[in-house]
């Protein structure tokens, strides 16, 4: 019974607002790629230098099997959030297990990217400006945008990612003429080591954040031809060639110091120079590159919203999201104390804790799925034992 409730519950909100599994595929792409394709490339390079793209194979199928048994814990539970199952299976002191850890990280995981906005405004475009501003602004923008819903969220991302596409691939194109293929070899120049050392980075940020997108797949409208799973699929293949060629054309673009340029797209777009038509082009692929970071923003602080939502089941939906916009902006003022800090937080302790929850969330989901469907199916069993024996 009480599953039967927990469903008619998930349906009604359904029908208020629903997406598309397309649409969840464009959200899936846009949180995984929107802040990567700008800071990935960096940290990969210095690691693991000319094996980059390797680490990022590695991390990929680490990610599709994340992914993997994400679609079958959703299939097995009537597509309820990790929150809602955690309750229906073992109440209320289970459904805090499971959000609390995910609160946690998304309450750092939201200052830091609005942190990486404002820094990629001082240090590229507007130097004098103060930090506090960009990082107001964003979360304002962005706790609107959560305010909006998921549905217009969904339909305005698909536009945002596919722009986001186009300028980064167009930059990509146009600054031919400064790569060098030979740049891309020797393929180990320090050993499996740091291979493995920079696929350890990528496989918490950003693969090892598709468990938080387990929050949004109870708005997915039940389709009869199964798509979700195969749009979510092709959305993490995206994403992995999207960052791998940004990789490989900022390894043959800059080499061995490719591991000093932050904003490697960024960059790259400075190298071009078409005779004297095109020239400068930075700015279009900063903005670009500002919508996916800003995307990132939006869906992690709508995700953290739902959390809160569904642990405490307030009258009014709407309650918590101001209060967690201005504890995100004041996160974002005081969190990091310098750049040196904010890179060891990023891509030392933020993948660890990503990997260890995330791991440790869906292990234990898939589990109790597993182990709940066998009971099922034991008591199923045991009531038609039961019918024949009275015949």
């Amino acid at each position: 019974m009480r599953f039967e409730c927990q469903v008619k519950m998930r349906n009604r909100m359904s029908t208020r607002n629903t997406i598309s599994a397309a649409q969840m595929g464009y959200l899936l792409t846009a949180g995984t790629t929107g802040s990567a394709i700008v800071y990935i490339p960096n940290p990969l390079t210095e690691s693991a230098r000319n094996g980059a793209w390797l680490s990022l194979m590695i991390a990929y199928g680490f990610g599709m099997l994340l992914l993997a048994g994400i679609v079958y814990w959703y299939r097995a539970n009537n597509g309820l959030s990790p929150v809602a199952y955690s309750r229906l299976l073992a109440g209320r002191i289970a459904a805090a297990a499971v959000a609390v850890p995910l609160a946690a990280m998304l309450l750092f995981a939201i200052p830091a990217i609005v942190v990486g906005i404002s820094d990629f405004f001082t240090v590229t475009m507007m130097r004098e400006t103060p930090a506090y501003v960009f990082n107001g602004v964003t979360f304002l923008i962005a706790a609107l945008t959560v305010r909006a819903g998921i549905e217009v969220m969904a339909r305005m991302f698909t536009v945002l990612v596919l722009i986001m596409f186009v300028f980064s691939i167009i930059v990509m194109l146009l600054a031919w003429t400064a790569y060098q293929p030979a740049f891309l070899l020797p393929l180990l120049p320090e050993g499996a080591r740091q291979v493995a050392h920079a696929a350890y980075i990528t496989a918490g940020f950003p693969f090892g954040e598709i468990v938080l997108y387990a929050m949004l797949l109870p708005f997915v409208q039940k389709e009869p031809n199964r798509s979700l799973p195969r749009c979510l699929f092709g959305s993490l293949t995206v994403t992995f060639l999207m960052l791998t060629l940004s990789t490989v054309c900022t390894i043959m673009a800059y080499g061995p110091s490719s591991g000093f340029y932050k904003y490697s797209l960024y960059m790259l777009a400075r190298e071009i120079q078409v005779q004297d038509i095109i020239q400068r082009v930075e700015s279009v692929i900063g903005m670009a590159l500002i919508f996916g970071s800003y995307m990132k923003a939006a869906l992690f602080l709508f995700i953290l919203d739902r959390i809160l939502i569904e642990l405490f089941r307030p009258r009014r939906e709407t309650m918590f999201l101001m209060p967690i916009t201005m504890a995100g902006l004041l996160l974002s003022q005081t969190m990091f104390d310098n750049q040196a800090d904010f890179n060891e937080l990023v891509y030392v302790v933020w993948p660890f804790i990503v990997l260890i929850v995330s791991c440790t969330l869906i292990a234990l989901l898939a589990l109790l799925t597993a182990f709940q469907k066998r009971r099922r199916a034991a008591t199923g069993l045991a009531a038609e034992g039961g019918e024949t024996d009275e015949a």
